[in-house]
């Protein structure tokens, strides 16, 4: 007996087939690395073009912990082993890939939106390194950033804002620049080349006052 199905059918089976297929495979290159459970939110649908898709897709661990999870939307925020809803979570609705640890807290990520892209990797309870990049029109800027780390023993919770102590970066109307901040958040070495592609180096005392400048001013004067 054939089995004849409408084109439109046969690929949209051939094609579950194949994700299958595929999934059984990952499963087991995963299962080597203890993680053993691929999930899906919501029922996959056929897009206009035939093919699957879903929503998001989750990587959980033997103990159901989640390690990885892929989301076309804002997801919650899963740190210190509680649940926060997604309009907690800072940043713009857009694609997010989530990497957890082994208790299942956020330690990272990647977020890609209309407007600009984003890397995030974190300490235990707080936001470590940041490279993002954004752009509007025919201006755009990309920054790289590295905060303080605070008392890995206060609860989330309780984790004041961490200050700045190095940026990177660069934008079309101000030029690129290197920012090296003191454990208050305050500049203290900057390094800059301006719009006009004029360079500078500033070191500058606790109060935000320049004490030394190359090149000097023309009157010899640092500003």
């Amino acid at each position: 007996m054939i089995n004849w199905l409408p084109s439109k059918e046969k690929g949209k089976r051939e094609m579950e087939q194949r994700d299958r297929r595929a999934a059984i495979g990952t499963a087991a290159a995963l299962l080597a690395g203890g993680v053993t459970v691929m999930a899906g939110s919501g029922p996959a649908r056929a897009t206009s073009s035939g093919e699957l898709a879903r929503e998001s897709f989750r990587v959980v661990d033997r103990r159901g912990q989640q390690r990885f999870l892929a989301s076309s939307s804002k997801p919650p925020i899963i740190v210190g082993g509680r649940t926060y809803p997604a309009d907690q979570r800072q940043g713009p609705e857009g694609t997010y890939l989530i990497f957890n640890d082994g208790d299942g807290n956020e330690k990272g990520g990647i977020t890609a939106s209309s407007v600009g892209a984003s890397l995030s990797l974190d300490y235990t309870n707080a936001q470590a390194i940041t490279m993002a990049t954004r752009w509007e029109g025919v201006h755009g800027a990309a920054l790289l950033e590295m905060k303080h780390m605070p008392d890995p023993a206060l609860p989330v919770g309780q984790v004041p804002a961490m200050p700045s102590r190095v940026q990177l970066g660069y934008s079309t109307p101000e030029g690129a620049f290197l920012v090296l901040s003191d454990s208050r958040g305050r500049p203290r070495i900057v390094l800059e080349i301006d719009g006009d592609d004029k360079p500078v180096i500033k070191v500058l005392d606790s109060e935000g006052e320049v004490v030394g400048q190359l090149p000097e001013t023309p009157a010899g004067r640092r500003s």
